[in-house]
């Protein structure tokens, strides 16, 4: 997987800007937010000394939230790997499953990487208790807040209604593999599923290993999804997870001959000795003999005196694990849980931002878009002094809810306004893109303030060719490095 590298810019971590102070820069400048962090990294990052990892699933934006925990990802990348090993940049979204390569301070994301479970065609519709096939595999959408693992409802993207995936229906879908005792199979509990408009070849699969043998293994279900390789990941072995790449032709054919097979569960030598591994989402076959779960592809064992619910791991509830290295493999030192109360663990959906033009006075209710997210806020949850905001002002938003249904914008129970925002605070914008300049990674954008020039780098995500963009109205979030003017593009795609 290709990795840029870069130099971490000086920044005072708690620095509050006053809004009205930024107003004439901003005007001349746009967007976003004080830089901080490191270069970019993946999985081959993990071992070096002074980062962290964390595992699990998008629950907002702030930076990038991940199961309740902020990560400023002002100077990390974004990436997800294709079937030939290389790696591009990704919009990170609501619901996706991602691995967060951070700085020995703890917050501050070197990588994102986008790690999607399936990605193809759907072969069997949503049945009456939220079951669907991807390419012949199980997956599970986790239909209300009352669910049975704690998890959150699935994010919908391209759908309003579950009902109206068809088969034939190319999507992308994030999630929890657990085992079901009465399929007999590894399934996918899915935290998003978004449609595509594009079919996608060659398709990815993903799963749990069994049955390994040297040039092949199945894939969730013994002897019914077989996988070839000619090359498989190094000590492979069963229930690790995988993620597979295959054409799209060969789907109809078994045993499928995979172009790429890549371990995407962490095993103890990807660890250092002093390494940092925070994993979160449902477990999975938990032996209170050994005292071991498996969660993410990962076998677990809990230390002595672990102070949690051993009964409700045994229920396959929401659980976040810190994991070390030990001689004897993964051990959890701590965890939490989710309960039916709490908000923690990313149950709540948490989004931050600087924005504009959202009238806070309309009744009984507010809908707006923020960080790429649908929310709808009733008028007893806004705070007073956002109404007092005028519309063309900058104002700091901070909005807590829950995602009630899939398909459904996030209700939200808290909006909060301010005219100070922290120095890492995203800044969306909404013009039209007067010129390009590939030469100097630049391009001018015209808002109601005036025209801005802008520049990308390797850390941005471009919807379409920057070369494509003059003329079109373009959605931007960006990064003002402390000390300079200059805007720095980190996302640039087309309004929804």
């Amino acid at each position: 997987m290709t990795t840029t590298s870069r130099t971490p810019a000086p920044h005072d971590a708690g620095e509050v800007r006053p809004l009205g102070l930024w107003l004439a820069f901003l005007a001349l400048v746009l967007l976003l937010l004080s830089a901080c962090g490191g270069g970019g990294s993946s999985l081959a990052g993990v071992g070096s000394g002074g980062t962290g990892v964390a595992t699990g699933t998008v629950s907002g934006f702030g930076s990038v939230i991940v199961d309740g925990v902020e990560y400023d990802d002002s100077n990390s990348d974004a990436t997800s790997d294709d079937s030939s090993g290389n790696s591009q940049n990704v919009e990170v979204k609501l619901g996706q499953q991602v691995r967060v390569s951070y700085d020995v301070s703890g917050k501050a994301a070197r990588n994102i990487l986008v790690m999607p479970q399936l990605v193809g065609p759907v072969s069997a519709v949503v049945d009456s208790g939220g079951w669907l096939r991807v390419m012949g595999q199980w997956v599970r959408l986790v239909t209300s807040t009352s669910d049975a693992t704690l998890s959150t409802p699935t994010v919908l993207s391209g759908y309003t209604l579950s009902s109206t995936i068809a088969v034939g229906d190319d999507v992308e879908v994030h999630g929890s593999w657990i085992y079901d005792s009465t399929r007999f199979a590894y399934v996918l509990v899915a935290t998003r599923l978004e449609k595509l408009s594009v079919a996608a070849d060659p398709v990815q699969l993903g799963g749990v290993v069994l049955n390994v043998a040297a040039t092949g293994f199945d894939l969730n279900a013994s002897g019914t999804f077989p996988v070839t390789a000619s090359s498989l990941p190094a000590s492979l072995s069963n229930g690790q997870a995988v993620r597979v790449w295959v054409r799209r032709a060969a789907l109809p054919t078994k045993p499928w001959v995979a172009q790429r097979v890549m371990r995407s569960s962490l095993r103890n030598e990807d660890l250092a000795s002093s390494q940092k591994l925070d994993v979160a989402g449902l477990p999975s076959s938990y032996d209170p003999v050994s005292r071991t779960v498996a969660i993410a592809g990962m076998q677990v064992r809990l230390a002595s005196g672990i102070g949690l619910d051993e009964a409700a791991l045994a229920r396959g509830e929401f659980v976040a694990l810190q994991v070390s290295r030990s001689d004897s493999g993964l051990i959890a030192s701590s965890g939490k849980q989710r309960s039916v109360l709490s908000s923690t663990l990313g149950a709540e959906v948490e989004i931050k931002a600087v924005t504009s033009g959202i009238d806070w006075s309309a009744t009984p209710s507010v809908s707006f878009r923020l960080r790429d997210t649908d929310i709808v806020a009733p008028a007893a949850a806004i705070a007073a002094n956002c109404k007092s905001i005028a519309l063309s002002a900058d104002v700091y938003v901070q909005v807590k809810g829950r995602l009630p249904a899939p398909g459904q914008p996030v209700g939200a129970t808290e909006v909060q306004c301010t005219t100070t925002a922290p120095a890492t605070s995203t800044i969306e914008r909404v013009g039209l893109v007067r010129s390009v300049d590939l030469a100097n990674s630049t391009l001018v954008l015209g808002l109601p303030l005036g025209d801005v020039t802008a520049r990308w780098d390797s850390t941005t995500y471009f919807e379409k060719r920057p070369e494509t963009l003059p003329g079109l109205l373009v959605e931007v979030e960006g990064v003002i490095t402390k000390g300079s003017s200059e805007l720095r593009l980190k996302k640039v795609k087309r309004p929804r």
